[in-house]
């Protein structure tokens, strides 16, 4: 039994199939343990990702602020008492670090006198701790005289709202509600910012995260769990929306494929068309790689064969010793020339006959002769124009045709070939001959009943050129 490429659709179809099911069989079987899993999946997203962010910022605002306190610059500008001093400092701190300050201790908080020790709440109380929905993050260290211990002052960075409320949008909550708390020492905690059901809010919360380095902390409400499970009616339905989908898919790729397979097999039979009719296109459109590779080799096979048919038409249209077209192929052209005479054209035709020729062959041999033929018809393709047929009918007998030209301009164009054409030809090693030849002229007629009339008016010139004494040209009456 032979497989059709719907065979073959069917076959991979029910094997997908099997695929589907056993997995769906599978998830069933391995959902049913898990429920609770399922219900605790998503409740330390908080704590997972941003209270470790929080913290991390004020860990690394720490760890900045803490080198740029223990810089000799920074302790010899304090030191030195300077305002111009610390103001150069604090431009060169803010050149790497924009949110720095450099903050100098002063007796009770006041403008004025000697270093002294402050306490950090007053420090604290001039930095922007910002409020409501706009809170700032403020990490202070004191920077210290090793010499005479005491603080010179402090170095500060603060945090605007931008960038934590950035991080705190960025929590992905479900069926969840979270704040960012302040403490306050008046009272309660104060909120922040806020993110989710603000209707989930209780007065037992599930998640409770002090942030690190920061007088802040992170509250998370959830809902309640909701029991989750895997009823066979819920996996019966993924199957079977599956298993539709498969069979579309399939039956998509089927016509897909049909479509493909025809398109390349009409163009192999196109090719195969014009190789015999002797012709090749430029290029043969396959969707199929598959199709495509195997084809190269085909296209170039047929390209070397064509060559050689080509090789082979030629060379039964040209004349072997002459290299010119021969009497067959002039008969074709002439066919083709009359048929566009009842359109308006107009062509004109050339005989020539070399003079005394039989006289080279009897006295130089016919060796001498051949030399003479083919050394004229190389000399007519030489001075002739690219569109002019040139064709030997016999003997010593040539044949111009002049294409598109009426009888006037063939006449111009026979006597620039007479000017033009070498005096003597060179027949065999020291002997040279002088060229002289005539010509009868003629044109193609509408009213002509056959093309070869044309061709025995020109003949009937060439005999009055001969008998007027030869070397030169006449045109039919």
């Amino acid at each position: 039994m032979k497989l059709s490429l719907a065979h073959f659709c069917l076959i991979a179809f029910l094997v997908l199939e099997a695929i589907n099911s056993a997995t769906i069989y599978y998830l069933h079987q391995s959902s049913l343990p898990h429920s609770k899993q399922v219900q605790s999946a998503d409740q330390s997203g908080a704590q997972r990702i941003l209270a470790p962010a929080i913290s991390g910022l004020a860990a690394n605002m720490r760890a900045t602020v803490a080198r740029i306190a223990q810089s000799p610059q920074t302790i010899n500008s304090l030191k030195s008492g300077s305002e111009r001093e610390r103001l150069a400092q604090v431009g060169n701190i803010h050149t790497l670090f924009p949110d720095a300050r450099i903050q100098r201790t002063l007796p009770n908080g006041k403008a004025g006198g000697n270093a002294f020790t402050q306490p950090l709440s007053v420090v604290y109380a001039d930095m922007p701790q910002g409020s409501g929905s706009n809170p700032a993050l403020a990490i202070a260290e004191p920077v210290m005289d090793m010499e005479n211990p005491a603080i010179l002052g402090f170095v500060v960075i603060s945090k605007g709202s931008a960038e934590l409320r950035s991080m705190f949008e960025s929590l992905q909550l479900q069926d969840a509600y979270a704040e960012l708390q302040q403490a306050n020492s008046n009272g309660p905690y104060n909120v922040l910012m806020q993110r989710g059901d603000a209707r989930l809010k209780t007065s037992a919360f599930q998640e409770l995260t002090d942030l690190q380095g920061t007088a802040w902390r992170l509250v998370v409400w959830r809902a309640p769990a909701k029991p989750v499970t895997s009823p066979v009616q819920t996996h019966l339905a993924a199957w079977a929306l599956s298993s539709l989908f498969l069979a579309l898919g399939m039956a998509g790729l089927y016509l897909a494929l049909r479509k493909a397979v025809k398109n390349d097999i009409d163009s192999l039979l196109l090719f195969f068309s014009d190789i015999r009719h002797s012709r090749l296109r430029k290029a043969y459109t396959f969707q199929l790689k598959d199709f495509e590779q195997n084809f190269e080799l085909m296209y170039r096979l047929g390209k070397l064969m064509l060559g050689k048919n080509k090789q082979v038409n030629e060379s039964a249209s040209i004349d072997h010793l002459s290299q010119v077209n021969n009497r067959r192929s002039f008969d074709i052209k002439q066919k083709e020339l009359f048929k566009t005479l009842a359109e308006g054209w107009t062509h004109s035709l050339l005989i020539i006959d070399i003079d005394n020729f039989k006289q080279v062959n009897d006295t130089f041999g016919h060796d001498a002769g051949d030399a003479l033929i083919v050394q004229f018809g190389k000399a007519l393709k030489e001075q002739l124009r690219s569109s002019d047929f040139i064709a030997r009918l016999g003997g010593d007998e040539f044949c111009v045709i002049f294409p598109n030209t009426p009888l006037k301009k063939a006449e111009e164009l026979a006597g620039r070939l007479r000017q033009n054409l070498p005096e003597e030809l060179e027949l065999t090693r020291g002997v040279m001959h002088q060229l002289r030849w005539s010509g009868g002229l003629s044109e193609y007629k509408k009213n002509d009943e056959t093309e070869n009339m044309a061709l025995s008016r020109a003949d009937s010139a060439l005999l009055e050129a001969k008998r007027a004494g030869r070397d030169q040209t006449r045109m039919a009456a």
